[in-house]
């Protein structure tokens, strides 16, 4: 459904950005997925994402602890910035790896 409402806000000029809606470190990943495809926001150029888990979770960093790449430079803002470089893309961001924290949870 994000990729449709991208598209038809995309067809009618419309600027897009990705809310968080405060999700988990993982979830910041996916959200980086869909705002470094988006159109560049006008007056910014670049995709935009708001993100503030970090700033609503009493437990932030512990569960930056079960992000599959929690020490990679591209999970941490610079001056606001996401730099997603060439090991974020090969990564995907980890939201395809394992995470040994999750994978536990899930065993029966």
């Amino acid at each position: 459904m994000t990729m449709k409402i991208a598209q038809a806000a995309h067809e009618r000029g419309v600027p897009c950005f990705c809310a968080d809606l405060t999700v988990n470190p993982i979830l910041v990943e996916w959200n980086k997925a869909i705002a470094c495809r988006l159109a560049p926001f006008p007056g910014l150029g670049l995709g935009l994402l708001e993100t503030n888990g970090h700033q609503n979770y009493k437990n932030w960093e512990t569960m930056v602890s079960y992000h599959p790449y929690p020490e990679a430079g591209w999970r941490l803002t610079q001056e606001g910035v996401f730099n997603l470089d060439k090991d974020y893309y090969a990564k995907s961001g980890g939201i395809f790896a394992p995470s040994p924290h999750y994978q536990e949870m899930l065993r029966f």
